[in-house]
Parts: structure tokens; sequence; C-alpha cells
């Protein structure tokens, strides 16, 4: 080959210079791809004890692995089966953290600098049981118990976790109870091993009543020593549970609210709605709206109740108490202080009594111990109650009803006339206590006064059948005398003795009974006479 500005001559194709750098170029290739695969073969034994090194320190645990894998190519990543972590290396047990399989993406710098750093971690199986301890019975941490320096960082960094399904396990502290179990879905952790702690949003499954649960919050960081003294902050929505699971009453309930604290002991404060809520022995559905602040105990999900604000149509129910779970029995335990001030009898009727119309209106107070045992018989036949009510400016709304009591304050104030009794609209003051149990309310120092005549009873309500069984006095103002005119006047005075009362006026035994709808009333014949 010739070229016409070398003069003709002929020259090589190419120049020795550049053959030698052609071939040095090929050499460092060569030796470049040598030393990554030297390396890469190195690295899973290499990565392995790193990785093993990081969780070691991070949970306080001893580590075990089945397998891992270091992938070079096409991108660094790291993949394994069966990791186990036992906290402070205990086989008696079961490990704090279990996962059956996980895969993570990283950079070639993240797997070789301290701390160890991860990009996206995915997650199969994974399965976590936080021990007991670290709460004194107070709720607060232990004195000795320690906590990790916030500033301490961590050996290990993971920008994003994520679990198709989890669960989480508290171990109880009291021996012989199971554990607090939670099912976890579709978790996402961003930035798991920062000062701050972790960013996540997941979703929960609540047994009773059945629903999913939405949460996000911040989770951590990790207390080594005691995991169940990790810290936890966060908001959820609770939405469309159905009650019915709960034998006895009925709704679709919705929740929202925050919570934060540590694992073993979370403050909870949100709001319900329930706008058909209904027990079955009515059947009649109530909106029902409550305010709560909570502390929940984490190892058994026993929840104590610091405040409640409950509406129920237009009246307003406080209560404090406790949500506890019972050895051997389904469910749980509440028991609550309940109070009223105030409040619309009908709107209470609306949950005990089928009638659309409630029998009676007024405004009540009541003051009462609420308890319902665990158990799987319906709500009315469990439910427990021991108080005291007072119930002014009530009015009967069976018109026949209304008439009797109108009809009895006029004659317990000597005034025979019935003529404008239905205009007078005469209202009725009811005081007493009550107990139930059983479906069975029963009443003691019950007292029901109109102006001229005060009735004493006591006696029981049975719920289930609608009966009602009482004996008492009626005491007038009035002697039977006064109540009457002609030849009955006569008669009534002959008999005053029997009646008379200290002070004057009368007392006359009674009895009430029969169906709520349609009761009888008379006098008690076989009490006649008698003192006291």
């Amino acid at each position: 080959m010739t070229h016409p500005l070398n003069g003709g001559r002929n020259l090589p194709s190419r120049s020795p210079v550049r053959r030698n750098l052609l071939l040095a170029a090929g050499l460092v290739l060569v030796l470049g791809i040598g030393a990554f695969a030297t390396w890469a073969l190195r690295a899973t034994p290499h990565v392995r004890d790193r990785v093993v090194e990081a969780l070691n320190e991070r949970f306080a645990s001893e580590v075990g692995l089945e397998s891992l894998d270091v992938s070079i190519w096409p991108r660094p990543s790291v993949g394994g089966t069966g990791l186990t972590l036992r906290h402070n290396a205990r086989t008696d047990v079961p490990p704090l953290i279990t996962i059956d399989r996980f895969d993570a993406s990283a950079g070639v710098m993240g797997l070789l600098r301290t701390p160890l750093h991860l990009g996206t971690v995915r997650l199969e199986g994974l399965d976590i049981q936080v021990p007991p301890g670290g709460l004194n019975p107070g709720g607060r941490p232990d004195d000795d118990a320690h906590v990790p320096h916030a500033d301490k960082p961590s050996p290990i960094l993971i920008d994003r976790i994520e679990s198709r399904s989890a669960r989480l396990q508290i171990v109880s502290k009291r021996p012989g109870r199971l554990p607090r179990t939670f099912e976890i879905h579709d978790l996402v952790m961003r930035d798991f091993g920062v000062p701050e702690g972790a960013r996540f949003e997941a979703g929960l499954t609540n047994p009773v009543p059945r629903g999913r649960v939405e949460t996000s919050g911040v989770f951590g960081p990790w207390h080594a020593d005691e995991p169940g003294l990790t810290p936890l902050r966060g908001e959820y929505a609770f939405k469309h549970a159905d009650l019915d699971a709960i034998k006895g009453i009925s709704g679709i309930l919705s929740s929202i609210g925050s919570y934060s604290g540590v694992l073993e002991r979370i403050a909870v404060e949100g709001q319900t709605e329930t706008p058909d809520f209904s027990i079955d022995l009515a059947g009649q559905p109530v909106p029902l709206t409550t305010k709560f602040t909570a502390i929940v105990d984490g190892t058994n999900g026993d929840t104590y109740l610091e405040r409640v604000e409950a509406r129920l149509n237009n009246s307003t129910i406080l209560a404090s108490g406790a949500v506890v779970r019972t050895e051997d029995v389904k469910g749980r335990h509440i028991s609550l202080d309940v109070r009223l001030d105030g409040a619309r009898l009908e709107d209470l009727m609306q949950l005990a009594v089928k009638s659309t119309q409630p029998p009676l209106t007024g405004r009540i107070d009541l003051v009462t111990t609420f308890v319902l045992p665990a158990g799987e018989g319906d709500v009315i036949e469990r439910l427990q109650l021991d108080g005291r009510f007072e119930l002014a400016q009530a009015r009967f709304t069976n018109l026949n009803v209304q008439k009797r009591i109108t009809t009895l304050s006029r004659r317990g104030r000597g005034e025979e006339n019935d003529e404008g009794a239905e205009e007078e609209r005469v209202v009725s003051n009811l005081r007493g206590r009550f107990v139930m149990r059983n479906a069975r309310l029963t009443f003691s120092a019950l007292t029901f006064a109109v102006p001229g005549s005060t009735v004493e009873l006591s006696g029981s309500y049975d719920m289930r059948g609608g009966t009602i069984n009482f004996i008492g006095n009626l005491l007038t103002d009035a002697s039977l005398a006064d109540m009457t005119s002609g030849w009955k006047s006569l008669v009534a005075r002959v008999a005053q003795p029997f009646f008379s009362r200290p002070g004057g006026g009368s007392r006359l035994p009674i009895r009430i009974s029969g169906p709520r709808e349609k009761p009888q009333f008379g006098l008690d014949m076989s009490r006649v006479g008698r003192r006291g």
C-alpha cells in the first residue's frame, strides 16, 4: 500500500505504537476482569460475614443463615433463605425474627463500606416475636433497662423494605397467656436504621370485629436490648367493620385516630362512627359516635380506657375502664364506670325496646358499673349493671297510662273531679337503684313521684319476655275520704285507719304486673294493714 505524502512508500496497516497500545489495553481489561471475577468469587463469604455482623450488632441477636448468595451482574444484589435472629442467643424461646426468603439490591460500595447499606429489600415469610420485659407494673421502662443512644449509628441501613405478608407477635409477661398477634399486610418501610426511625405504611387485620386497618407512621429506632421498648407512632383508619361478629349487637363501625408509645405500651386517641348501631333485643338502629383515649398493652391487647365520650342520638355517655383478656374464655372482659348527665331517656330506650315509640320520655342522670364478661352468649344475657338513676320531667307516651298518672296526681291532692286532667299533662319524677343480671333488671328503692302522690316500688323487669313484676306502696297527701265523695267517702272513713300513715295522708299497698305494653295496677290486699 502506498501513500502520496510518503513518497509512495509502502507502510504497514498498523503502526507498532498503536499495536502495543491495543495489546496493553487488552491486558488491562483481562486483568480487570480477572480481578473482578476473583472479588466476585470471594464476595459471598465476605458479604455474608458483614451481613451477619451487622444484624447481630443491630438486634443483639445470634444470626443464622441457611444460604446467602451475592450477585454482581447485571447489578449487585444479595439474596438468601432461612434467616433467623435469636435475641441474646436464647434457644428457650422462639427466634426474635424469622425470614423464609429475602433478596436485596445494593451498590458495590454499600456492600464494602460501614455501615452496610442496602437498597430495596423484599421479604417473604417475615415473623417477629417480641419477648416480654422492659416495662414495670406501672407501664414505665424499668430503671435498669438500657435505652440505646439516639446518636449511636446503626451498623446497617436499608432504603426500603417490602413485605406482602408478615406476623408480629408480642409475648405476654403473664405465664400461660397466648401472645398478642398482628397480621401485617403490604408493609413498606423506608430508611430503616436512621436515628429518627423508619417511616412505614401497612395494613393489619383486626380479628373481632373483622376488618382491615390501614396505618402509617414511624417505627424505631430499634431497641436492641429490650425490643418491646422500640418506639412506635402513627395514624390509623379502620373502616367497614361488621359488628355482627359480636353476638347480640350489629352495625358497621369505622374508626380513625393516632397512637404513640412503645410496642409494649401504646397510647391511642381516636373516634368511631356506627350510624346503624343496634342491640338484637330491640333491633332498632341508632347513630352512635365515640371519642376516646386509651392505653393498649401490646403484650396481650388489654386496653385501659382513660376516657370515652359516646354520643347516642342526642345523649352523651361518659365512661372509663378496661377491656382485658380472660384466661381460657373466648373474647375479652369489659369493665366500665358509666355516667349519664341529662341524657334523653328515649335515646336509651331505642336500644332496649322494640317499639318505634318509646314508652317514656324525660331526662335521666345515671351512674352505673358496666360489666360484660367474655364469652359467646348474647350481649343482653352477659351484660351486668349495678347503679342508680334519677329521671326528671318524665311523661308516658301512652295516653291511657299518662291519663292514669294524671288522675293519680289529682286524687292524691284530694281533687276527685278529673275534668281538665288531659290538659294538665302531669310530669313524673323517678329515682332508684338497679341491678341487671341474665337479661333481668331488678329495682330497689324505686320511687315514682307526681304532685300529690308518691309510689315506692321494688321488683323486676324481664327484658326478654317484656314482663313487669313490682310491689310497693302508693303514698298520697290526701286521705281516702278526701279522694272520694258520696257513699264512697263514708266507706273510706271506715277503712282509713288501715291505710293511714304518719303525718297524714294515705298509704295503699299496690302491685304492678303483667306485660310491658299493658300492665295491671291493683291494690295488694295481702299487705293491707301492714306497717313498714
